[in-house]
């Protein structure tokens, strides 16, 4: 009598390849968005020192920059939307969801609010920028980790659950060093900064968003099997 393996009848969590879709075209956006910002803004932005949120502050012709750095950030927040749309259809640990959507209200804050100009008084604004954006790039690479927690055979991310744990790792570290670095400004002032902010918190946005570009695959991967 014929036997099948545990292996073959053991449930697949759903996976939404539409979600992922959408994720991808939301990250997508943002990342052209955010080249064209540093390529345009080069000689009024420096990507060395100064933070992708003092985009709002340069001038596209006779036009503030501040809009595209929000429909950046909201393209963002939107497919993570997206993203945090598929997790609920497979069913991943609410923890996840919500730290996940922790991620998503904080790019919006960011979109929203802006930062304060460099050198001038802290805000309520400007200090409600800066904390949502810690806690946006927190809560991110907690979600990631905790996603692969109990990966089983049958879990879509288990394969690539080394990638996003190093990924995760990778991005709590730059997050800690641009803490590091924006405490060691305000304690010594502008004019002393010898911390590249704007290079280590490029470096940041750049693993996070490979990190959600591996979180969104396994559902993409979804329609072609």
């Amino acid at each position: 009598m014929p036997t099948t393996s545990r292996a073959a009848v053991s449930p697949v969590s759903p996976v939404s390849p539409v979600h992922g879709r959408l994720a991808l075209a939301g990250i997508g956006a943002a990342v052209l968005i955010a080249t064209d910002l540093h390529l345009r803004l080069s000689a009024q932005i420096s990507p060395i020192w100064q933070t992708l949120s003092e985009y709002v502050y340069g001038r596209l012709g006779d036009h503030s920059a501040a809009r595209l750095f929000a429909v950046m950030c909201l393209a963002l927040a939107l497919g993570s939307l997206a993203l945090l749309a598929g997790l609920v259809k497979a069913r991943r640990s609410p923890a996840v969801v919500i730290l996940l959507g922790v991620w998503c209200a904080g790019l919006t804050i960011c979109a929203t609010v802006p930062v304060d100009p460099n050198g001038e008084a802290r805000s309520f604004d400007g200090q409600l920028h800066n904390a949502a954006a810690l806690t946006a790039f927190l809560a991110l690479p907690t979600a990631a980790w905790l996603l692969t927690r109990r990966g089983g055979r049958s879990c879509p991310w288990e394969p690539r659950r080394t990638t996003i744990r190093r990924l995760a790792v990778a991005s709590f570290a730059s997050v800690a060093v641009v803490l590091g670095g924006f405490v060691f400004t305000l304690l010594t002032g502008p004019a002393q900064q010898e911390v590249t902010l704007g290079l280590f918190e490029r470096l940041l946005f750049t693993v996070d968003l490979a990190l959600l570009l591996t979180m969104v695959r396994p559902l993409v991967a979804a329609s072609r099997r």
